[in-house]
């Protein structure tokens, strides 16, 4: 009975760590930076502005450590998923990032607004001063993300690097960023070499758990997301994260720790005790409302369209009572597919109808031989087998386009 109460109390403090009200040194904040440059890998950082007035921070690494030669290579994009910043490209030293790094590409992590290093320039007014979270004005979705963030951010590598096209490799809500980007800004299909989605998430129709708990209950998150700008709720996300992972360390929190991992992508895999700490230190990032809100539009329409902001909205914004679908027959970009059967966030059938309805797919790659769930795309001990080497074998193959 006592070890049932002290189980039950650190579960409490994990849960309440979401809430924590502390400060985090802004230069020890940066996990992706961090990480980058403990594998021995160069890193250059910057910021840019989009049209509509977000803070992004974008980072680097122009060449890998084991090129002697110190030129850079084709530039190329990575888009994280959500809940998720570009660390989750850099957990370990066969991560994405580092293996096109050493394949030779000029890679370039993507954050959007509110997320991972953007949302740091932004609540940080100078190095160890307190977050400021609502210095951020969180009205924006996932459809900001697309069309002025990722625009922004594939504008400046080609301006940085002379490149008139650049390679883009999008993970989950990457993904969706990316096809938002290239309907409504059909333009910058040209700009793009080759299109990677990687657990693409789309219409969310066939979602199992924990999405379709989600969309049960969908009127009583739409009602408490209503009342927030962002979730989890913490004004000191990183600072939160360090609290988190210290709990997990300990051995009877750990499991705990392990069992919301598994809930999240809703399949229990292989994972050594380090990635777990690794993503606990990461995830979940804190998101606007509005994002979670426009998910949840898709889960429950089986459609994947723009924010529905009702009839009367819609009419002013669309001209049209109803938010109108996505037209993915605009998406002209070379594109590639990987997704997995154990996937039950984005299951087979959902990738399939978007396979369906993209014009220009080059080639499809399905895992259904080994357990592969929605985070093992980036945290499986054999990702880099699976799933790394195949995208970099596509990327650098000059004669698929």
């Amino acid at each position: 009975m006592q070890s049932f109460k002290l189980e039950k109390c650190l579960l409490t403090v994990i849960t309440l760590a979401t809430i924590v009200v502390t400060t985090c040194d802004y230069a020890t904040c940066l996990e992706s930076s961090r990480r980058i440059k403990e594998y021995g890998y160069p890193l250059m950082t910057y910021q840019v502005w989009t049209a509509d007035k977000y803070q992004l921070g974008i980072e680097r690494i122009p060449y890998s450590k084991l090129r002697s030669n110190l030129s850079t290579g084709k530039p190329v994009l990575l888009l994280h998923g959500l809940y998720l910043s570009s660390a989750i490209f850099t957990i370990n030293n066969s991560s994405l990032s580092f293996t096109l790094s050493d394949a030779g590409f000029d890679v370039w992590l993507f954050n959007a607004r509110g997320i991972g290093l953007s949302r740091k320039l932004s609540i940080y007014k100078k190095p160890g001063s307190s977050p400021k979270m609502n210095s951020i004005s969180w009205d924006f979705s996932f459809h900001e993300m697309g069309v002025y963030d990722m625009t922004t951010t594939i504008d400046f590598i080609l301006k940085t690097t002379g490149y008139s096209k650049l390679d883009v490799v999008g993970y989950s809500l990457g993904t969706t960023i990316s096809l938002a980007c290239l309907t409504d800004r059909p333009e910058y299909n040209s700009k793009i070499n080759k299109l990677v989605l990687m657990a693409p998430t789309s219409r969310l129709k066939s979602s199992g758990m924990p999405l379709n708990l989600a969309r049960q209950f969908s009127p009583i998150l739409k009602i408490f997301l209503d009342g927030v700008n962002f979730f989890p709720l913490t004004n000191d996300p990183d600072t939160t994260y360090k609290l988190i992972r210290r709990l997990c360390t300990i051995k009877t929190a750990f499991k705990y720790c392990r069992q919301f991992i598994d809930f999240a992508q809703g399949i229990n895999l292989p994972m050594n005790n380090d990635t777990v700490l690794d993503i606990v230190s990461e995830f979940p990032q804190p998101m606007s409302s509005k994002t979670l809100k426009h998910m949840l539009q898709l889960l429950t329409s089986g459609r994947f369209g723009h924010y529905d902001y009702g009839p009367y909205g819609n009419l002013l914004r669309y001209r049209t009572r109803t938010a109108p679908d996505y037209d993915l027959s605009r998406v002209t970009a070379p594109t590639y597919v990987i997704y997995s059967k154990e996937d039950t966030l984005v299951p087979p059938v959902d990738v399939n109808w978007l396979i369906t309805q993209l014009p220009n797919i080059k080639d499809v790659h399905y895992i259904e031989k080994i357990p592969f769930g929605h985070f093992s795309f980036s945290l499986s001990p054999n990702m880099k087998e699976v799933v790394n080497m195949y995208i970099t074998n596509k990327l650098l193959d000059n004669n698929i386009i």
